[in-house]
């Protein structure tokens, strides 16, 4: 599986495992807890993940700062504007991710694994 497909699937289910955690109300349960948490998890994979791919160097160091800091952008936006009663807010944000990787999984599905011929595709 290509990072970008990866990214996208990630991307899906963190935004649908917050999604879920907003329907049930988030609180202190141990289960709303855990939902919130892996859907955190997998946004910010994702993110790095996205990050990486904007590298079309080989070099590793370059991939890796780029991931870190893409992690990190998306971790910045969804936490600075955090209001007291969150459960909406991350419902939102779930909603978007989902969005996001739905429509990257919709887009690469007709696509094959080989890069396009021609002049142009170097």
């Amino acid at each position: 599986m290509s990072p970008a497909r990866l990214a996208a699937v990630l991307s899906f289910l963190g935004g649908a495992l917050w999604i879920v955690h907003a329907l049930l109300g988030g609180g202190s349960d141990p289960l709303a807890g855990t939902l919130h948490f892996v859907g955190l998890a997998c946004v910010l994979v994702a993110s790095a993940l996205f990050g990486a791919t904007l590298v079309k160097s080989d070099a590793v160091a370059m991939r890796v700062v780029v991931a870190l800091a893409s992690g990190l952008l998306t971790l910045s936006l969804i936490e600075a504007f955090r209001p007291a009663d969150s459960t909406w807010y991350d419902g939102f944000w779930g909603a978007v991710a989902a969005l996001i990787g739905g429509i990257a999984l919709l887009r690469g599905r007709g696509r094959s694994g080989r890069p396009s011929a021609g002049a142009h595709a170097r």
